[in-house]
Parts: C-alpha cells; sequence; structure tokens
C-alpha cells in the first residue's frame, strides 16, 4: 500500500486567541489526526506547522476555523506551504515574548464556567469551595495580565508555583485545565483572608460563613473580586439607608447581584435576551423592570433595577447563603475602584465599610462591572468595562497610524487606535476629580505598553474647559464624536448621513453648548455641518444649573413669557437677574437640560445631586402614563438656506396651561412625545436615506422605544449606538476614527 506524501503547512493566526483555550484545541486536533508539528504564543498571535498528508491537514485547517475555542474570536488565518521536518510529535513551544509590535489580541475575563462551579461544589473535589477556581474556559484574564504573550509568567500567578497535582493537570492535554494560566488550588494557589476582623481561619468554608453572618448583622463589606473589590451588603432598607449616608449616595441606584435567574424574576421582568445577558461569560449588570416595588429603595428615582448574576466562584459561594445582596464598586465618590488592600483599608479607616474579604492575587487591570440594557430587541451598553475590555474594534480606515484618543470629562474612557483597529479602555469615571484624572494617565501608559500602541497623534474634546486640553492636540467637536461613534460601529464611513445627537453638555463650533443637534456628515467624514437644534436658552449660574435645575426652569419660562405658581417669586427674580445681567449665563440648546427644565417646572426635580437625576425622575413619570398618546405642539423655525430651529416657547406655555388639568406623569408623556415629534417632523425635512442616534439622552428607554416606533415603518435606515456605550463614554471611540 503506497503511504499518502507528507507535507507541512505553516498557520499564522490573529485575533483573541491566546487565553482562550486555543493551544491546548490545537494540540487535540493535531494528534487526534495524527499530525505532527507544534504551536507557539508570540505577541502577533498563534503561529502552528502541522505535518501530515494533505486530507488530515485539509481536516485540521477546516476544524479549526470551524470549530474554535468558545471564546476565541479569528480575525485573519493564513495557510502557506513550508518546509518538511523530521518530527515524531506535536507539542506546545515555549511562548516568544519579543518582538516590538503585538497583535495577540487580549481576552477580556471570562464568567466561571459550569464545569468549575461543580468542583467547587464537589466535597471529593480538591477545589471544594476554593474561590480561585477557573480553567481554559473561563477565569481572570485582562484583570492579572501584565504583558503579551498571555503565559503565566506575564500575569499576577507568576508567585504562584503550581504544586504537582495543578502542574499534571496544566500539562495534561486530556484536561480542560491544559495550558491554563490562572490553574491553582488550595494547596499552591492565592489564598482568602480578612481585613479588619479577627477571624484568623484561613479555610474557606469558615471564611464565607463568617463574611455571611457579618453581612447578616449589617454590616457593610468589602469583597476583592475580578476587576476590583465591591462593597456587598443587605437589601434591607436601614442597611441601605446607612450606605447611601457614607457613600453620599441619597438618590442613585445601587447594583444588586441575586443567587440565580428565579430570584431576579421575583422582582424584574427578564425577556430571553437579557437572561442571556445575565448568563453570558460578560455578565453584566443588566437594567431590568421592576414588576413589584420590594427593592424600590434601591433605585427609588426610575422603575428598573440593576442586577447581575455571580461571576466567579468567590461570587457562587457567597450567594449561597442570600438571595440577594447591594453589590456596588468599593470606591468614595467619584473615586476609582479600589484593587488593593491599601486602597480598601481607606474605606475601612474613614468606616465606610466595616471589615473586607480579601485575597492575595494581584488586581493588575481595575475594571468595574459593566452595564447594559436591551431597547426594542438590541442590547445597548451604557458601561463597558469588566467581561467587555479590552476588546478591538476593526474600522473601515485603511492605512498605518497609531493614535490615542483622550474621550470626554463624564463617564470618560480613552481609545488606543493602531492602523485599523480600535481599542476602547475600560470605564474611568470623571475627570474632574483629580484621582480619575490620575488614573486615566496610568491606564493610558500601561494599556499602551500592553497593547503594543505608541501614539503619534492625540485627539481630544474640543472644548477648551476639558482637563485634557491641550492646544497642540487634535481637537474634536464633542457631538462630532458621538455621530462617528455610531459611523464607525455600523459601517458607516464615507457615507452620507445624519447624524441626530441628544445629550446633556457638549462644545460646539460657536462656543457654546449644544446638545440636540443636527449634523450633516457626507463621505469625508472629517468635516459636518450642522442643519438644524433646538432653541438656545440660558443657563443662569452655568454648571450651577445642571445641579440647581429650577434654574432652567425659570430660564426657560422667562423665554416664554409665562411662569407656573411652583417657583418663589424671590426665586424668579434672583435668577433673572443672571440672565437679565448676562451674569455667568452660558446659552445651550441641549436636550438634557430641557429634561432638567421640564422636571422643575413639573415640580418633579429642583436639585440634582446626581447627574441627569431629573431627566430619570422624568422619565418615570412619562414611564407610568403608559396610555397617553398625545404630543404637544412641535414648532418649527425653517430659515430661506433650510436650517431647522426647533422652538419651545410653545412647549413650556402648552405645559404650563396644564400644570392643573393633568397629572404630571401625563404631561412627562406628552413631553417625551414631543421630542419624538420634533425630530420625525426635522427628519422628514432634512430628507436624510440614514440617521444615526447618539448621546446620553438615548439611555432614556422609552424616549428610544417611542422612536422606534415612529421611524421603523419610513423606509429610512437608522442606527443606534449598540456596543459602543451611548453615553460619552462613546466619544473617545468616534474621536479616534478621525
Amino acid at each position: 500500500m503506497k503511504l499518502k506524501n507528507s507535507v507541512r503547512k505553516k498557520i499564522t493566526i490573529k485575533g483573541t486567541v491566546q487565553g482562550v483555550g486555543f493551544r491546548p484545541t490545537v494540540y487535540r486536533y493535531a494528534t487526534g489526526l495524527g499530525l505532527t508539528g507544534f504551536v507557539l504564543n508570540t505577541t502577533d498571535g498563534l503561529i502552528i506547522e502541522v505535518q501530515g498528508d494533505d486530507d488530515s491537514i485539509g481536516i485540521f485547517t477546516d476544524r479549526l476555523k470551524k470549530q474554535p475555542p468558545e471564546n476565541a474570536v479569528i480575525e485573519s488565518f493564513h495557510v502557506h506551504d513550508t518546509l518538511t521536518r523530521p518530527d515524531s510529535t506535536f507539542i506546545i513551544k515555549e511562548s516568544i515574548n519579543s518582538g516590538f509590535y503585538k497583535e495577540a489580541e487580549i481576552a477580556p475575563d471570562i464568567a466561571v464556567c459550569r464545569d468549575c462551579l461543580n468542583d467547587i461544589s464537589d466535597k471529593n473535589n480538591k477545589r471544594y469551595m476554593y474561590p480561585f477556581t477557573n480553567c481554559t474556559n473561563c477565569g481572570p484574564r485582562f484583570s492579572i495580565i501584565k504583558d503579551r504573550p498571555y503565559d503565566r509568567a506575564n500575569t499576577s500567578m507568576y508567585n504562584f508555583t503550581m504544586c504537582d497535582s495543578c502542574l499534571a493537570e496544566y500539562t495534561d492535554p486530556g484536561n480542560r485545565r491544559f495550558h491554563a494560566q490562572p490553574n491553582a488550588c488550595p494547596e499552591c494557589g492565592p489564598v482568602l483572608y480578612f481585613l479588619n476582623h479577627t477571624m484568623k481561619n484561613k479555610n474557606p468554608s469558615a471564611l464565607f460563613e463568617e463574611t455571611a453572618e457579618l453581612i447578616r448583622k449589617g454590616m457593610i463589606v468589602g469583597i476583592k473580586g475580578l476587576g476590583g473589590f465591591n462593597i456587598a451588603c443587605t437589601p434591607d432598607i436601614d442597611t441601605v439607608d446607612r450606605l447611601r449616608r457614607i457613600k453620599k449616595r441619597p438618590g442613585k441606584s445601587f447594583a444588586l447581584m441575586a443567587r440565580d435567574l428565579p430570584v431576579i424574576e421575583k422582582f424584574c421582568f427578564a425577556g430571553e435576551l437579557e437572561k442571556n445577558l445575565l448568563l453570558s461569560k460578560t455578565a453584566p449588570i443588566v437594567l431590568l423592570k421592576k414588576k413589584n416595588d420590594l427593592l424600590d429603595h434601591i433605585s427609588p428615582d426610575n422603575n428598573y433595577l440593576g442586577f447581575m448574576l455571580p461571576y466567579s466562584p468567590m461570587h457562587y459561594l457567597l450567594m449561597n447563603y442570600f438571595d440577594v445582596l447591594v453589590f456596588t464598586s468599593a470606591n468614595k465618590k467619584d473615586e476609582p475602584i479600589c484593587i488593593n488592600d491599601s486602597e480598601i483599608n481607606k474605606l475601612i479607616d474613614e468606616k465606610i465599610i466595616d471589615a473586607a474579604l480579601s485575597n492575595n492575587r494581584e488586581i493588575v487591570n481595575r475594571a468595574d462591572d459593566s452595564i447594559v440594557q436591551v431597547v426594542n430587541g438590541r442590547v445597548q451598553t451604557i458601561r463597558k468595562s469588566r467581561g467587555m475590555i479590552p476588546s478591538a474594534f476593526a474600522t473601515q480606515i485603511t492605512g498605518k497610524s497609531e493614535s490615542l484618543a483622550m474621550g470626554a470629562n463624564l463617564k470618560n474612557t480613552f481609545s488606543l487606535r493602531k492602523n485599523e483597529k480600535i481599542y476602547m479602555s475600560q470605564h474611568i469615571g470623571d475627570l474632574m476629580d483629580y484621582r480619575n484624572l490620575k488614573y486615566q494617565k496610568q491606564q493610558v501608559a500601561i494599556n499602551s505598553e500592553l497593547l503594543g500602541i505608541y501614539p503619534e497623534k492625540i485627539n481630544i474634546d474640543a472644548h477648551p474647559g476639558y482637563e485634557n486640553f491641550n492646544e497642540t492636540y487634535g481637537k474634536v467637536f464633542h457631538h462630532h464624536a458621538h455621530a462617528l461613534s455610531v459611523m464607525g460601529e455600523h459601517g458607516l464611513l464615507g457615507q452620507d448621513v445624519l447624524g441626530i445627537i441628544c445629550d446633556g453638555t457638549g462644545y460646539g463650533t460657536d462656543g457654546r453648548i449644544w446638545g440636540f443637534e443636527f449634523l450633516k456628515i457626507g463621505r469625508d467624514y472629517n468635516n459636518f455641518s450642522r442643519t438644524g437644534q433646538l432653541e438656545y436658552f440660558k443657563l443662569p449660574g452655568g454648571e450651577k444649573a445642571i445641579h440647581e435645575t429650577d434654574r432652567i426652569g425659570i430660564s426657560l419660562c422667562r423665554q416664554s413669557g409665562i411662569y407656573p405658581d411652583i417657583f418663589a417669586k424671590n426665586r424668579i427674580e434672583d435668577v433673572r437677574k443672571l440672565i437679565d445681567n448676562n451674569i455667568n449665563s452660558p446659552e445651550c440648546s441641549s436636550l438634557g437640560r430641557l429634561f432638567d427644565g421640564i422636571a422643575s417646572i413639573l415640580g418633579i426635580a429642583d436639585i440634582a445631586d446626581y447627574e441627569a437625576k431629573a431627566a430619570i425622575l422624568l422619565q418615570r413619570e412619562a414611564e407610568n402614563a403608559h396610555d397617553v398618546k398625545q404630543s404637544y405642539s412641535v414648532n418649527l423655525d425653517i430659515s430661506g438656506s433650510g436650517y431647522i430651529t426647533i422652538r419651545h416657547s410653545t412647549l413650556i406655555k402648552e405645559i404650563i396651561n396644564e400644570l392643573h388639568l393633568y397629572d404630571k406623569s401625563v404631561i412627562a408623556r406628552k413631553f417625551h412625545a414631543w421630542v419624538v415629534s420634533a425630530i420625525m417632523q426635522a427628519i422628514s425635512i432634512i430628507g436624510p436615506e440614514r440617521v444615526v442616534f447618539s448621546g446620553g439622552c438615548f439611555q432614556n428607554k422609552l424616549l428610544c422605544e417611542m422612536l422606534f416606533d415612529n421611524i421603523k415603518g419610513t423606509g429610512i435606515d437608522f442606527y443606534f449606538n449598540e456596543n459602543v456605550p451611548v453615553n460619552d463614554a462613546g466619544i473617545s471611540y468616534g474621536q479616534a476614527l478621525l
């Protein structure tokens, strides 16, 4: 019998191919087909050489393409002929840790898999109740990596030498922990311990029992997770009130962790897509509509609860003792999330938390929990962080370029671009706090080195008052970046697009504050023209008006010439003086600020102690009047050149005239309908083929749903942000496209 000729192929694969079990999969496929050769990680990705007959190699390459590891993302797959060698086996070679350019993608942290959960639940398993259990299919990735390629020596697991048993798993091709870099067990891996507590026993079972007991007694406890510490406490009203006082967070929502899906469904409605998100490897916080008022005090200002499920063995072991816990980021107001004992001890010293359950596995890259919601059957990202970062966005851009985009002042992220790819950072926070600004600078340096991107240019927001402003950097106007963030995500660069941007604050080309804009963007997407806007109104006191929203309400009433009796006469007089004398009263065209003003006129909110509080309260009221279909009158002023100005004076007059006729929820609903009607009428006049919507106002689920219902039958192609955050966290991505 004649043997088939032996050939050798070299395969190079790029993408998310490290930290996802790709080498073990390659090994199993190759040895199963009797092929010889090797596989190794490099800073560029994965290199494979296989030798055998043509048919077997064809099956091998086809299987790799069609059945890669579950968490892998293949971006390129190239096969080349190479010279045969006298190999007798197939091996996993030691990684190559050299090269200036790093192309291999870094996997995000992955939620614990079912097999590992079975391990920690089995009393006969060596990992019974071991909170650092993982395998090639799950566990920490980005949070522990220091450099590429993704090997144990380049992670914070380097100091933990595997015991003989773990090493046997690590080197056994048939084991699911084959080349699992964070592999560990109670004998050789990280350990738990208490801070600010007398508990000396290191036994995990006793530690979790004690932690649960402290929480049951009403204590507020820090729990070290994958990307940082969380604050955990029971959701009872007294404990939550204490937490609000401590964190200076009187009304803003807290996130919740539930034991399982049936628990969540006791409190919230959850569709199939929402359930899939909760159970996904990303395991984000999912905003869900309340089913009842049992946990109303957790999010008193809106109709939603932010729920997540346990995503690490640590959380599963803790949630064995509870149905629901408040689970919020461990930090002081506006600070970065704590990631080490030094930082969490400060919260203990300042009596923000009572104790902390920590461990000795270093968190290299901090990452808050990601947040999503489902709108019109699509996932809308609100915060992109743990489980989602880092991830590369492919663009339509060609040519070699390395750049940095610094993002916006609020909800900051930054983005690093290398050629046709853009990498968004994890959530940084609001840069007005110097600690977040310092964190941003640190993370820029870390991510740049980790990703092998060394920026040749820097883009920033054009606002001259922003913390990152520098005359020498490229300046991108805020709302242009918002529109580009949708265009880039949906492959619309180079096409004619109308961008409709609705948010709170953005610096405009005329030096005023924009926020309800219609921008035409053509084939040259580096430029735009403004073709419509909300009528300007004054912000008396400037930034102060965002927090004292009655200032905006009075300003709108002054412009319309009518005042409701809700405002005190002396308050009206004080605010009018600021406007009449033009004392710190900039003009704005912001829909976010209009929401604030309407909320104030309705008596819903005169003070906003956190961002967008008034708008959130107004949305809640509008959702409570779901049977109302009417809208207020839309008054569009169209110039000779076709420029559209949405006048708001008629709106304000109609609202004030109805204050004593209808419940405020009815008025709030009609106002939402007015916004949608104004947008739709403007679209019909401008006549675009495709429209993109972006900006923080579109976090308003009701507004998006009403808009979707009105536009879906028009034949117009329309797009919202989905994977890129719709709020200012998506600005850096838009900036990076220029």
